[in-house]
């Protein structure tokens, strides 16, 4: 009955093979964090940084002539992009919670049951 629950343990341990810490480089890390995230949030947040940042040199450069539409879209441009950095900064900070908490409720269902 020990051997058992072993031969259990031992056969998760095998199943939980893909490990960010096992990664040789930091880009593979990178493409491997991507690759996982939803890309449709991760194209968004993108798109909302760069159009924020462009809109904000060109009001810095001056294109937009009245000075007090040159501040609201300089003012609007500035809160874009600092709401897509935030967006893009969740996006790879909470991609592989869920994976962890489910891994350990994994693990716990599996030692209850031993």
């Amino acid at each position: 009955m020990f051997e058992e629950s072993k031969e259990k343990n031992q056969s998760f341990e095998e199943l939980h093979i893909d490990q960010p810490a096992q990664r040789v480089s930091g880009m593979s890390v990178f493409f491997d964090r991507v690759h996982s995230l939803n890309t449709l949030h991760l194209v968004s947040a993108l798109s909302q940084v760069f159009l924020g940042t462009f809109v904000l040199a060109i009001t810095i450069l001056g294109v937009i002539q009245p000075v007090w539409v040159s501040t609201i879209v300089s003012i609007l441009a500035s809160v874009t992009s600092v709401i897509g950095l935030f967006f893009l900064y969740n996006i790879f900070t909470e991609a592989d919670t869920f994976n962890t908490l489910l891994h350990k409720a994994i693990k716990r269902v599996i030692n209850s049951q031993n």
